[in-house]
């Protein structure tokens, strides 16, 4: 049985469905909140669920993306072994997505929560060798991070009766707020938890596009839009602060860095600075705009570069890339599509969210350093959107011959709704949930100077495509290793524990040759050859038991 191509309908119609009742539940002002309440003797379990047009519409998003991604992976990965597999654990993740978004109980919020970080391990390492284990161990451990944080908030609501954050919206909890936030700055890997996000690039390109558009990555923020109004003044000015840092971080670290997959990692990266940073100034409305137009444009960036990799023998550096124009003009626009959607060039879906963000920014009293921050942030973010599409589009020589994909159609089939999403779903968005905001009166300077420093960002990248080398320096090391934040990895794991386990199993096998011999061998096989017979009889004999003692307490009562 084929599950890609059997579930991605189910997947597309779902989105359908939520996007369809996110305009019904807009339109009336309209939100539902269920509470499921079981009871078993004095055994009790409460399970709410909230929606309003903000969970129908993030669902129908990530329902759409994962629907596109599975009828991609079906093509792209159609000489895998394990497909199966794949399958039900990206059906795991979209399942832990929903948990979290409909849940208004921190307990049950955990569930979502812990089950992205487990799934994304599990993900990360489906390659497995050296690589995979050291990037999935830095994911684990940093998502454990943000998981502690919620524990201690599940802990602190004890206290007060009740885990479910609705009944104390009138109510300001200064240590639960905290929580939250540095939870949230682990899961979007703000800085000083940036590290693991372009080492889950380890994982498979449709890994990648669920993670780093509509679904893990993107829970912290989604976290924070939920939670803005308990953020005070001082937790606003802190993650103002390290949003912008971390934009400007990802957006140098972007400009110096050759691998495809961590190019587009880092955009994210930057992406996600940017929305928290709309957060902090009062805006979550707009903030979760950017989220889900970002969430397009992104899923079909990775998409495409998935599609490219395979066709350059699984070869990751822009620079070995050529001739992309003659070859894959069709994959080719809807990357540059997504791409100058991504450094919001006008009219396409990231204008419509990223410049009205960028005006109000204008208008906010920030101060002529924040006000520096964001236009840099902003430069730089043009600036390697510009570099990339310059390398994949003008370079006419290359050192790979080229493959072509035999599924390469299913493929470039699979991202036409991503493609047409890049293009219009801003605009639709803005017109039918956001309209209050579409008009900002500026200066002319004012309302100019955003289009100048793009125009400044794309002279300086057209120069910037032609190094294809940078040089060996301190200061060169620390912008593109994202300030040594990259060396903060668990690569001096790999080699102690996988050393030791290897050298452990060694001199086991040793002994047990030397000093039992052929008797342990021989056990060893009849035991695996009995122990599907052990686990039926034991499964046997505990369900009588079970069913037995349940009969006698039956009786007694």
């Amino acid at each position: 049985m084929n599950f890609f191509l059997s579930m991605f309908p189910f997947f597309f119609f779902f989105g359908f469905f939520f996007f369809s009742s996110a305009f019904f539940f807009l339109g009336f002002n309209f939100s539902f909140f269920l509470q499921w309440n079981l009871f078993f003797s004095s055994f009790y379990i409460s399970f709410p669920i909230y929606l309003d047009y903000i969970s129908w519409v993030f669902m129908g998003m990530g329902f759409f993306i994962s629907g596109s991604i599975i009828f991609y992976s079906e093509n792209y990965m159609f000489s895998e072994v394990y497909k199966t597999r794949f399958f039900f654990l990206m059906f795991l993740f979209v399942l832990s997505m929903v948990f979290l978004i409909i849940c208004p109980n921190l307990f049950c919020m955990l569930l979502g929560w812990d089950g992205l970080g487990l799934v994304s391990y599990l993900l990360v390492i489906y390659y497995q060798n050296l690589k995979s284990f050291s990037s999935g161990m830095i994911t684990a451990l940093t998502n454990r991070v943000g998981d502690v944080f919620i524990l201690t908030s599940i802990s602190l609501f004890f206290c007060y009766g009740s885990w479910n954050y609705m009944n104390f919206l009138s109510y300001y909890f200064t240590w639960f707020c905290l929580m939250v936030f540095i939870a949230s700055l682990t899961k979007s890997a703000q800085i000083p938890f940036s590290a693991w996000l372009p080492a889950a690039m380890a994982a498979p390109t449709p890994v990648s596009s669920l993670v780093h558009s509509s679904t893990l990555v993107t829970a912290g923020v989604y976290i924070l839009i939920r939670f803005s109004f308990f953020l005070n003044e001082k937790l606003k000015f802190t993650l103002l602060f390290i949003s912008l840092l971390t934009m400007i971080m990802s957006g140098f670290s972007g400009l110096l860095e050759f691998d495809l997959k961590k190019i587009i990692a880092l955009s994210t990266l930057s992406q996600l600075g940017f929305m928290l940073s709309t957060i902090s100034i009062g805006l979550p409305s707009l903030a979760f705009f950017h989220l889900v137009v970002h969430a397009g444009f992104k899923a079909l960036l990775f998409m495409c570069a998935g599609f490219f990799i395979h066709s350059f023998f699984d070869n990751q550096d822009i620079r070995f890339f050529g001739l992309m124009n003659k070859n894959y003009c069709f994959s080719l626009c809807m990357f540059n599509v997504a791409n100058l959607s991504l450094c919001g060039f006008p009219f396409l879906s990231g204008f419509f969210s990223k410049d009205l963000i960028l005006e109000l920014m204008i208008q906010e009293n920030l101060g002529l350093f924040f006000f520096i921050l964001f236009i840099v942030g902003t430069f730089l973010t043009v600036l390697y959107s510009f570099r990339l599409f310059f390398y994949l589009t003008f370079k006419f020589c290359f050192s790979f011959p080229v493959e072509f994909f035999p599924k390469s159609l299913g493929i470039q089939n699979s991202m036409v709704l991503l493609f047409f999403f890049s293009i219009f779903l801003g605009f639709l968005g803005s017109m039918l949930f956001f309209f209050p905001y579409n008009y900002v009166i500026l200066p002319k300077k004012m309302k100019f100077l955003i289009s100048l420093v793009c125009l400044c960002g794309f002279y300086i990248s057209s120069k910037l495509s032609f190094f294809v080398m940078f040089f060996n320096n301190i200061m060169i090391g620390f912008f593109g290793k994202m300030w040594f934040l990259a060396f903060l990895k668990t690569d001096f794991l790999k080699f102690f524990f996988l050393d030791f386990s290897y050298k452990f199993s060694k001199s086991l096998l040793i002994y047990v040759e030397n000093f039992f011999g052929l008797t342990c061998f021989f056990f060893a096989s009849f035991f695996s050859e009995n122990l599907s017979n052990f686990f039926k009889i034991s499964f046997f004999f505990f369900s009588f038991f079970f069913l037995f003692y349940f009969l006698i307490l039956m009786m007694y009562f």
